[in-house]
């Protein structure tokens, strides 16, 4: 089955932001240096506390290896999207390629959710401050990947049913031809 064309699209223009993220971090050199400095001035302001927390005991201290890991990450998921993107312009994606672009898909939206509660974005009202966005483009972008990753597994999970019932249908069939349509 052959996912619809706007999904390609999609998927060309998430990956293309994550490509895009990454390699600045890249070219930045100082995003590794830099990483546990930022995370240490923002972890005081956050509305979510248990976030807060998480910087405070495990991504400030090891900032350096989540910097790499940030900056590989996006790197990963940005060339497999666009890829994925591509082929997917061109003819139906395989087995391994819907899984490969469901894994992308699903830690590009780890990281997305992450960047999320570290700005400390707000998908309610908040009157507190009337100059943010109505909702984060991160809160966005992860139920855009979300979506692709269900239908993608989805798509999967249908084609295992058909799969499935077709040889059942032709196990039936080989039976009543070998038998006279005679049951046991």
């Amino acid at each position: 089955m052959r996912i619809h064309r706007y999904q390609a699209w999609i998927l060309l223009v998430v990956g293309y932001e994550w490509l895009v993220s990454g390699v600045n971090k890249v070219l930045a050199h100082g995003f590794v240096r830099g990483l546990g400095a930022e995370l240490a001035s923002a972890e005081h302001d956050l509305p979510y506390r248990f976030y807060a927390s998480l910087l405070d005991h495990v991504f400030v201290p090891h900032a350096a290896f989540f910097a790499w890991l940030v900056m590989v990450g996006e790197l990963a998921s940005g060339v497999a999207l666009l890829m994925a993107g591509l082929v997917a312009l061109i003819r139906p994606l395989s087995l391994v390629e819907r899984a490969v672009t469901a894994a992308a898909l699903g830690v590009a939206s780890f990281m997305v959710l992450n960047f999320f509660f570290f700005q400390g974005g707000s998908y309610f009202i908040n009157p507190s401050d009337p100059y943010d966005e109505g909702i984060p483009v991160d809160f966005v972008l992860f139920w855009i990947q979300m979506g692709l990753m269900i239908a993608l597994l989805k798509e999967h999970s249908r084609e295992e049913v058909i799969q499935i019932s077709r040889s059942t249908v032709d196990q039936s069939e080989r039976f009543h031809r070998t038998h006279g349509g005679m049951s046991k």
